[in-house]
Parts: C-alpha cells; structure tokens; sequence
C-alpha cells in the first residue's frame, strides 16, 4: 500500500514562480490574524505619530526604535508562522524575545539617516557641485542601509536569530546576491506609500501589515534558495 504524497508546508511550496499567488492565498487564507497583526503594529506605532505631530522628531525616533522596531519584529515572526504553516506564536512573545536585538537594528538603520539630515548644510544652488554630490550620495548610502535592515535584517533576526554580525552579513549578501527581490520589495512599499498618501490615510491600518507578509515570504524562499545550494 503506497502513500498518499505528503502536504507541503507554505514555505516549500515557495518558489520564484510561485511567490506572488502564495503569498496572497496565505494573505487572503490568514486575513483575520493579519487585521490583527496590522492592530497591534498600529498601536505599538502610536507614540511615535503622536510625537512627530508634536513636533519631537528625535523622541519619536526613540520611540519608533524602542517600542515600533520590536512590535516589527514580533509581526515578522507571527507572520512567519502562519507563512510555515505552523501555529503562530503571540504577538507579544515575538515583542518579549527580540526586543533588544529589534532596538540595536533600529538603531543601526534609523541613526545615521538622521544624523546625517541634522549635519545637512544648506545645499550650493549648483546641485553638480562637489559638495551637494557628497551629501546626495550619503544620503542615498544611508538609505541603502535603512532599506537592507528593514527588508532583511527584521526577518532574519524574526525568523533565524543570530549574532548582530552575522545576521547585518547575511542581509547585504542576500539583498545583493537577490537584487530583483530587493528592488521588488521597495517598489511595493513605494506603490503602498503612494496609496496611502493618495488613496487613504486608513490603509495604514493595513498595508503595513501586507508588506511586512510580503518581506517574510520573500526572506523564507531566499534563505531556502540558499540552503538548496549548500
């Protein structure tokens, strides 16, 4: 008597071709546990709306690295187990247990884009000139950084903790060595950024969330990808 063939798990099932339909049918089958999940990054990402309102740009960047960075990384690792086909732990577990690390990647991102907007003189009118080159590729540097540490370093500290080092190496090799995927990503926060501000202000609510689903799905067929060739 032969077995029936045995039910892939989500992240078996990812692959190149098929990353875009899995994702939204785990989108689409988990909705209630997203719309949960988009709650409580929502909340944890009160404080620092409130003191950007307020005019307090450096507390809410405290803010945002002390209590939105680990609510991240616990939304990544809530996702990560329903995109594994595993019973999802809390919320608030992946909140506790990456909290320090999640603050030290925040820090790591956030700190030398604002340093380097606080230290930006008044530009030359010449935007060609040696100076304003400077800082417009310093600037650019610093978002490349920000960019990688959100879309890789959040999933791989939510999915496969490890060491600081370790972890910041992996993300700049993965997001190079998969410069598609990369650049794929910051197009949908692009295009998510544009609804928002276009469409409306309530899909924050929501779309967070989205592509918080996107970056882990993406995060789980790479490192797969890579173990397939060890």
């Amino acid at each position: 008597m032969h077995a029936g063939p045995t039910p892939q798990s989500e992240e078996e099932r990812l692959t190149t071709l098929t990353y875009l339909p899995e994702t939204l049918r785990c989108l689409w089958e988990n909705l209630p546990h997203l719309l949960a999940g988009s709650l409580f990054f929502s909340m944890a990402c009160a404080p620092t709306f409130v003191l950007t309102v307020l005019g307090l740009p450096w507390l809410a960047l405290l803010a945002a690295a002390g209590v939105a960075a680990p609510a991240y990384t616990g939304l990544l690792a809530f996702l990560g187990d329903l995109a594994s086909d595993r019973p999802p732990r809390t919320l608030l577990t992946g909140y506790r247990l990456h909290w320090l690390d999640s603050l030290r990647l925040a820090a790591l991102g956030s700190a030398p884009l604002g340093l380097a907007l606080a230290a930006l003189p008044p530009l030359p009118p010449n935007l060609l000139s040696p100076l304003a080159l400077f800082w417009v590729a310093l600037l650019l540097l610093c978002c490349l950084v920000a960019t990688v540490i959100f879309l890789y370093a959040f999933p791989l500290q939510a999915l496969y903790p490890t060491s600081l080092g370790l972890l910041l190496q992996n993300s700049f090799l993965l997001a190079a060595r998969y410069l598609t995927h990369t650049l794929g990503l910051l197009a949908l926060a692009v295009l998510m950024g544009f609804a928002v501000v276009y469409a409306s202000l309530g899909l924050l609510l929501l779309l967070p969330a989205c592509l918080a689903l996107f970056t882990v799905t993406n995060c789980l067929l790479v490192v797969r990808t890579e173990l397939r060739h060890v």
